[in-house]
């Protein structure tokens, strides 16, 4: 059978970027673990590492996918959506390149989105390797747009206030309606914090099914370099596009000690960022008091 189906209701989308043996590992626990016609792509956004070589001659397992044009960075946001352009199937999982997946996983996910209230809904995630530890969701608790990982609130599936992207799911009519992944966010940080609050300003809700735990390598420092100027610019994104004007005033306070803070400030300024936030101001049902007023504020 292919690894592309055009009739697949899944389709799993894994970016990767110098993963090492950690991408065959994920590819290999995906197929062991959904139905055979599920569709599984990877995006390999320039890895030096020869990790998506298993991949390069055609493979059962996956089809590959290079950024076009050649040689051109896409990062975490494009990757995905890459990705995604291409995916046949009705509900897409955006998976990272370093996870095990249970048996049943998807299966579980799927059902929670048949509920169209939902935008978008993520397992627990475990720390692989020592799994007692694990997070139910994440939230933002300072104004610096610092995460922490939620505990456990028990039940069938509950609602939180950001997806992790190590694994989530949406369906794909919600994905392209809500505008993908943010094209304007540098190549790391950031993404599935703005999707998830996109989704929810945009009258959608999210889940974490807690029955379901994946678990996630977490790396003491990644296997590419990160610029932290990227890092501060998206946060600064976020804030603008998505918080009002307090708020607003409020991250940046918390940002601006920053070295990069100026230079990143000014980059945001190149970008669609004004746009974005007249889109929001538009066309939300829901603004970033209620969201905070629901989940905890900022401090």
């Amino acid at each position: 059978m292919s690894a592309r189906s055009s009739s697949s209701e899944l389709s799993v989308l894994i970016p990767a970027l110098n993963e090492g043996p950690h991408l065959r590992r994920t590819v290999e626990s995906v197929r062991r673990t959904v139905p055979a016609a599920t569709e599984v792509i990877v995006v390999d956004d320039g890895s030096t590492d020869g990790c998506a070589d298993f991949l390069r001659a055609g493979s059962e397992l996956a089809v590959l996918l290079l950024p076009e044009p050649a040689g051109e960075r896409l990062g975490a946001a494009g990757a995905r959506n890459r990705a995604a352009a291409v995916a046949n199937g009705d509900t897409l999982v955006f998976l990272d390149a370093h996870v095990e997946l249970p048996a049943g996983w998807s299966e579980a996910l799927l059902a929670v989105l048949r509920d169209g209230a939902i935008g978008a809904v993520c397992p627990a995630i475990a720390v692989l390797g020592r799994e007692q530890q694990r997070g139910y969701g994440l939230r933002w608790h300072t104004a610096d747009l610092a995460v922490e990982w939620l505990p456990s609130h028990g039940g069938d599936a509950s609602p939180v206030p950001l997806l992790p992207g190590a694994c989530v799911a949406m369906r794909r009519d919600v994905f392209f309606a809500c505008g993908g992944f943010d094209r304007g966010l540098y190549p790391w940080g950031s993404e599935d914090a703005e999707l998830s609050l996109r989704l929810w300003r945009l009258g959608y809700e999210l889940r974490v099914v807690p029955a379901v735990e994946v678990a996630h390598l977490f790396r003491d420092r990644h296997p590419y370099a990160v610029d932290h100027r990227a890092v501060v610019q998206n946060q600064l994104r976020v804030a603008f596009v998505h918080f009002a004007e307090e708020r607003l005033a409020r991250v940046i306070a918390a940002l601006k000690h920053h070295a990069c803070f100026a230079s990143a400030l000014a980059r945001l300024g190149d970008g669609d960022a004004f746009r974005q936030r007249n889109f929001m101001q538009r066309h939300a049902v829901r603004d970033d008091d209620a969201y905070f007023a629901r989940f905890g504020d900022i401090q």
